[in-house]
């Protein structure tokens, strides 16, 4: 078999995997619209497709303009109590969406924000605790006001219930 092949093959056996875990229809859930206009500011299309998996980017926790330890908070630590894995990248952005419907529950950028899509209960409990709806940033950066993407995300700071969250965050987008 030629080298072209062999590459082929990976990439074909690449393909498959990743259509087996992510839902595509994520692209163009409304449920996502709002937080889709986001990340495209920030997309860059020709270093990945708009919906990718983790390992189909090299380094993906060091290479999407979010710091890695968001990425990992994200992706490693609230995720861990899930029932599957939802680990995705939206629109070049480090995010967690629900394999059945397609809704992005959870997104990390830069070097300060993470948010999760929570029901409103878990709103009501994750603003209580200390999570927010704006992120102010330093310098010249606008702050960004979660109400230009939902009116059921939070901002998360490292609380002691955000794993728990991310669970409730899960439930209800497998519900939409």
């Amino acid at each position: 078999m030629s080298v072209g092949c062999e590459h082929t093959i990976t990439v074909y056996l690449n393909v498959v995997n990743m259509a087996a875990t992510m839902n595509p229809a994520a692209l163009d859930n409304p449920a996502n619209a709002n937080l889709r206009r986001y990340c495209e500011t920030r997309y860059v299309p020709e270093r990945m497709p708009p919906l990718a998996m983790p390992d189909a980017v090299v380094q993906p926790y060091l290479s999407l303009g979010t710091h890695p330890d968001l990425v990992a908070r994200l992706w490693d630590e609230l995720q861990s109590r899930l029932p599957v894995d939802c680990r995705v990248i939206f629109y070049g952005t480090p995010a967690l969406i629900h394999p059945a419907t397609g809704v992005v529950f959870g997104f990390a950028g830069g070097s300060h924000t993470y948010a999760l899509r929570l029901p409103e209960a878990e709103v009501t409990e994750a603003i209580r605790a200390g999570a927010t709806r704006i992120a102010h940033y330093s310098g010249k950066q606008p702050h960004l006001d979660l109400d230009d993407i939902g009116p059921d995300w939070v901002f998360c700071r490292w609380l002691p219930n955000e794993e728990a969250w991310c669970l409730a965050a899960f439930e209800h987008a497998g519900q939409a």
